[in-house]
């Protein structure tokens, strides 16, 4: 959870600082970098929390919906940023949407998944 959580708070708060649009060199190649490496620091967070949260049977069929939800997740951002682009002329509001999509994710994994990752590790230690 420490990852994922500062992975999110990462991509949220660089989102908001490439919001900024800074000068490419070097601030906004640092922030892109930055970015990248939270989303792959992000990724193998959530396969590590896949194999904490599900069944040992079921991890490999869940594993490939979250891969394929990954795919997914390469593919609809460059839509939805086209999409502000061509409608503000700016990409400001494409990375405003990304931070608070990752603030609201943080947040997300911080309470309600946390609290169910250890509702599951109680139960499991006491059967």
């Amino acid at each position: 959870f420490p990852v994922l959580i500062a992975a999110y708070a990462a991509i949220a708060a660089l989102a908001l600082l490439a919001s900024l649009e800074l000068a490419l060199i070097p601030s906004g190649t640092l922030i892109f970098l930055g970015m990248a490496a939270a989303l792959g620091a992000g990724s193998g967070a959530v396969f590590a929390l896949v194999a904490r949260l599900v069944p040992a049977d079921q991890v490999g069929s869940v594993t490939g919906i979250v891969g394929a939800a990954g795919g997914l997740g390469g593919f609809f951002p460059p839509l939805v940023m086209g999409a502000v682009y061509s409608t503000a002329d700016d990409y400001t509001w494409g990375y405003l949407l990304l931070a608070l999509t990752a603030a609201v994710t943080c947040v997300f994994t911080a309470t309600v998944v946390r609290r169910h990752a250890v509702r599951r590790d109680v139960r499991g230690r006491g059967a």
